[in-house]
């Protein structure tokens, strides 16, 4: 009888090790994930605060009350160097973003317990970059058409803006309408 006690005692002591070990590892893990996610949500805070940054900068020299062609073609050549950080800025966000969206998504989230994932919201932030985007992409195509309507002659650039200017300036103002009532869905929480 006596070699059974020192048995069970060993089984009991290596049970209560692999069960501390367990909690240990899991505990350490939940730790890492809550650090590396507060690091991702600081950069996609500081990103998307420089991405306004830019954003209301390109929107103060797209919406100036310009008066005559010449005003448009200096704004505009203006928003070239701001349009090529805008797109940094906005493919750095993405990145974080798509990291972010990976993480929550991935089974072995300890998060998930407490914490429910906002599938909405992930769908509404998508759409809201895609149409952050295609806007880049219409003031890029704008400001190409103001370039090209600096080299011709005065008396050609009326007929150049309707056809090829206003058109895209249509659009652009379109892919804002849309990103407004996509932004009205996020829930206040996820903003």
């Amino acid at each position: 009888m006596r070699n059974e006690r020192p048995s069970t005692f060993i089984w009991i002591y290596a049970s209560g090790v692999v069960v501390l070990v367990l909690v240990t590892i899991l505990a350490i893990t939940f730790a890492v994930q809550e650090h590396n996610n507060r690091i991702v949500a600081d950069e996609i805070t500081g990103t998307a605060s420089g991405l306004q940054e830019t954003g209301a900068r390109i929107a103060s020299v797209r919406d100036a009350d310009m008066k005559d062609m010449n005003e448009y073609i200096r704004a505009f050549s203006q928003m070239d160097p701001l349009l090529n950080d805008y797109d940094r800025r906005l493919q750095r966000y993405t990145d974080l973003y798509n990291l972010a969206r990976e993480r929550d998504s991935s089974l072995f989230r300890f998060e998930r317990l407490y914490r429910r994932s906002h599938l909405t919201n992930w769908e509404n932030m998508s759409e809201i970059l895609d149409i952050t985007r295609a806007l880049s992409k219409i003031m890029r195509q704008e400001t190409a058409i103001i370039q090209n309507m600096a080299l011709l002659p005065e008396s050609e650039r009326i007929q150049f803006w309707h056809e090829q200017f206003l058109p895209l300036e249509a659009q652009e103002k379109a892919l804002r309408a849309r990103l407004l009532i996509v932004g009205q869905r996020m829930s206040p929480a996820e903003q």
